[in-house]
């Protein structure tokens, strides 16, 4: 802005040249320009609204509306022309200086001006002035929120507008662009949706049970309406159904007069999607899950029914003449009804899990887990988890990743810019359109059982004090926030979350924010570490004690054998099993993955930070607030939970030595670990007594471990405790002299990012298709390694673990060459290096690199005909 020019606001006045040419009927924009407005007014101002600056004696105005409009566009400096882009820029206009608000479309200028809204809520009218030159355009096109419908004991939310309107008010806030409701998922409620929602021609006796007090006109408002207000505020709405019939056995169906014939039942679900498509214009896509969970077909495909049923949507697509997206995951789906859909001529995307059903660390996994590598013929297992075999060049169709975060994140507040920019720069693997992620309390209450409905609304909170929200949803405010405005851009100013942090909590704002930032990173690494026992329905890292040291003990029967030494990791390519470790320890044959104790040391140093920063805010703040009093109870929980994992990973670690070993050193140790991990779980669980609800269930329900408390699991612990003490005691203690055990009596400290002395991994951004590919390592001085190993697979997960090759030692560091064949035209190349010092593994880039968003680097492959 020139330094000479008048302020924007030195009367109170805003004057706004508006030319944005909008109708009445257009909503997303009257909304933006309503909170600009309600903003300005709630710092003392006003907005003038005028159609040109020759209008008004103002020497400096707002000028607002899209890139393309003939006198903003006269103003920029270049065209802009990316959708969904946000413009600031000053500029001269003859007779004065105006601030240039724009958007490249609609929904960019919404995100404009709910930005400048933003800027005002938090440094008043002279933020305007302060406005500096800013263009931002999305890095991901597609940035989408799902939310799951069980059953009627979500009833206060889903059929309540001021839910809506809130939630959608903090999507587009977050410049999320895609809300998804999904229907249906092991629940018989709106299984299948089609009664529920519409009559479906030629099946006149298909009802839904009297069970339910809601008909069917009901369902049918409710659902246009959360569809029109999706659009109100500028969000495409998605419409996803899962269970086509129930598949549990103890799942009775709430609809009655059903085809018991296969194929007629066929043709009565695609007629019915066909009917919703019709009957709800609102509905810019519909996403499928076509594996066996969705009660048709076997474990393998159901190919025929499922290419019935995209016909359907095929039809409708044409009828309705507007774009129409159809989505279906890539779990039990196989090539032929990829190629029957694109026949259809659809708009098709394929999405896929980014980490299995959790929040894992923010890259795709290295290797999929066994379970998924043994059964590469079993579509459901194939592509369940990760992309598998999607990335081949050139494919033909969308591809989306999905964060499901039910398995990781449900209760626990989270917010981490660090891994969500990460995240972001992942999901452009293979040039995908973009990610959704799924919400925080996704699956409270259960499912819904017609037998009985154990579910029901229950407050997250017993303790009152800590209820500061209207909506529970409320709370996870940050979440939203960092996979939203670090999704759209990566290079989004840090200040954007620190506003938000000082509106929140004034003084204390830089530490609750560090605080956020160092509990965020625990579970993720859990996740990543130690993956219990999946699918979801049975793992929960925030409430699962991770398996007992002794499979009998187990607290949870899904797990049947599995203990916490057994326990796959999540990403079995770069983190080793507990029992896995101990064996190569005992065979002096260590593979570079990261060990248990690495993953301990760095779980306790979240925990340390963490703690310190809630406690230098809670000092800082005269009076806590329920919001800081809840978000430094989630701290503080999630610092015990990563306390009691990292001694629970040694004491697992010390007793796999001794089971191998006969140690008596090693058993004592565990015992040792195993008292400090009780310690921290009791913590951990005495603090969330009183305050969380007293049985907390989730998804199943009653069915799994999907509920009860932090508490319920002591008994597991205590178990574990009571056997080790009988394994020391009955151990030989004149064995005590021999060599300590595997456990090192004190941790040395070492960094968050695992890896130093830093490794610096020079490798071409681009290759040319069967050509050798050089990767070099350029390591400091002071480094000394007992040399180099390079480790990289092409982009098919189906082909298991990384190749490897030794480097050569050269004068700056390591040399060595990806063979020529190994280099294709169809995959991108995945490339890193790794070394062990001192026992410890390190990586090249590694976890937590600041210059890399992931633990690889990956090479793309061209063609002899593509400029390199």
């Amino acid at each position: 802005m020139p330094t000479q020019s008048p302020s924007l606001a030195s009367d109170g006045s805003v004057v706004v040249v508006d030319r944005t040419n909008r109708t009445e009927t257009e909503e997303p924009l009257e909304y933006a320009f309503d909170e600009l407005s309600t903003s300005v007014d709630s710092r003392g101002g006003s907005i003038d609204r005028v159609g040109y600056w020759t209008e008004t004696d103002a020497e400096t105005v707002l000028v607002v509306g899209r890139t393309d409009e003939q006198v903003v566009e006269s103003l920029l400096d270049e065209p802009v022309s990316e959708p969904e882009s946000v413009v600031f820029q000053w500029a001269d206009t003859g007779p004065g200086t105006a601030l240039v608000v724009a958007g490249s479309d609609t929904r960019g200028l919404v995100y404009a001006l709910l930005e400048l809204a933003e800027r005002i809520d938090d440094g008043g009218l002279e933020a305007l002035d302060a406005t500096e030159n800013l263009l931002e355009t999305p890095d991901n096109e597609v940035r989408g929120v799902d939310r799951f419908v069980a059953g009627p004991q979500e009833d206060d939310w889903f059929f309540d507008d001021e839910f809506w309107h809130t939630f959608f008010d903090r999507l587009v806030r977050a410049r999320f662009n895609r809300f998804v409701l999904i229907t249906g998922f092991d629940t018989a409620y709106f299984t299948p949706p089609y009664p529920f929602l519409v009559d479906v021609p030629g099946y006149p006796d298909v009802r839904v049970s009297e069970v339910l007090d809601i008909d069917r006109d009901t369902h049918r408002e409710r659902l246009r309406r959360i569809g029109e207000l999706c659009h109100r505020y500028g969000l495409e709405f998605v419409f996803a159904t899962w269970q086509q019939l129930p598949w549990r056995d103890d799942d009775e169906s709430l609809v009655h007069g059903l085809p018991a014939d296969e194929a007629a039942y066929a043709d009565y679900c695609a007629t019915g999607i066909r009917t919703i498509i019709e009957e709800f214009p609102i509905i810019d896509g519909v996403q499928l899950r076509v594996n066996f969970e969705s009660g048709v077909g076997d474990r393998s495909t159901a190919e025929t029914f499922w290419q019935e049923i995209v016909e359907g949507i095929a039809k409708a697509a044409d009828e309705k003449r507007e774009p129409l997206e159809l989505d279906l995951r890539a779990k039990g789906l196989t090539d032929d009804m990829i190629r029957h859909a694109q026949e259809t001529g659809v708009e098709l995307t394929v999405s896929t899990k980014y980490w299995c059903e959790s929040t894992g660390l923010p890259y795709h996994l290295t290797r999929m887990r066994r379970g998924e590598l043994e059964n590469l013929d079993d579509m459901n297992r194939h592509r369940r988890y990760s992309y598998s075999n999607l990335l081949e060049k050139p494919r033909t169709f969308d591809l989306l990743y999905r964060l499901w975060a039910a398995g990781t994140n449900r209760l626990f507040l989270w917010g981490d810019p660090d891994y969500a920019r990460r995240f972001s720069h992942s999901t452009d693997l293979g040039d995908s359109r973009g990610f959704e992620v799924a919400t925080p309390l996704c699956l409270k209450g259960g499912r819904f059982f017609v037998q009985r409905d154990r579910g029901g609304g229950w407050p997250l909170f017993d303790d009152p004090e800590l209820r500061h929200y209207e909506w529970e949803d409320d709370r996870y405010w940050a979440w939203y926030l960092f996979f939203g405005r670090l999704g759209y851009s990566r290079d989004t100013d840090p200040d954007v979350w620190a506003r938000a942090f000082r509106a929140r909590f004034d003084d204390a704002a830089t530490d609750v924010l560090a605080a956020y930032r160092s509990a965020s990173k625990v579970l993720p690494l859990i996740t990543a570490a130690h993956l219990t026992r999946h699918p979801m329905l049975v793992n929960w890292a925030e409430l699962d004690t991770g398996g007992a040291l002794f499979e009998v003990h187990n607290h949870n029967p899904a797990l049947g054998d599995v203990t916490y030494a057994s326990a796959e990791p999540s990403d079995p390519g770069l983190f080793y099993a507990i029992d896995e470790y101990v064996a190569d320890v005992i065979s002096e044959d260590l593979t570079h993955k990261y060990t248990p104790l690495q993953v301990a040391r760095w779980l306790d140093q979240f925990a340390t930070r963490a703690t310190a920063a809630i406690d230098r805010a809670a000092e800082t703040l005269e009076t806590a607030s329920g919001e800081f009093t809840a978000t430094a109870l989630d701290v503080r929980m999630i610092a015990e939970l990563a306390s009691y994992h990292a001694s629970k990973t040694r004491a697992a670690t010390a007793l796999s030595h001794y089971e191998a070993t006969d140690r008596t050193q090693s058993v004592q140790d565990a015992e040792v670990y195993m008292r400090r991990a009780i310690a921290a779980w009791k913590s951990l669980a005495e603090r969330g007594d009183g305050t969380y609800h007293d049985d907390l269930v989730f998804a199943l329900g009653a069915e799994s471990t999907d509920c009860g408390t932090w508490g319920d699991r002591l008994e597991e612990l205590h178990a574990d405790l009571d056997e080790l003490e009988t394994m020391r005691t009955e151990a030989d203690a004149s064995r005590i002299d021999r060599p300590a055990g595997i456990v090192p009596k004190l941790d040395v400290d070492s960094s968050v990012s695992a890896d130093h002395p830093r490794i610096e991994l020079d490798v071409p951004t681009t290759c040319r298709a069967g050509t050798e590919l050089p990767v070099d390592v350029r390591t400091d001085e002071f480094s000394e390694f007992d040399g180099m190993t390079l480790y990289y697979r092409r982009t098919n997960q189906a082909e298991g673990a990384f190749q490897s090759v030794e480097m050569e030692s050269t004068a700056w560091g390591y040399h060595a060459t990806i063979p020529a064949e190994d280099v294709t035209s169809e995959w991108d190349v995945l490339v890193y290096v790794a070394t062990i010092d001192d026992g410890n593994t390190v990586l090249g880039p590694g976890l937590y690199h600041p210059s890399y968003p992931y633990p690889y680097r990956i090479v793309h492959s061209k063609t002899g005909s593509e400029t390199i």
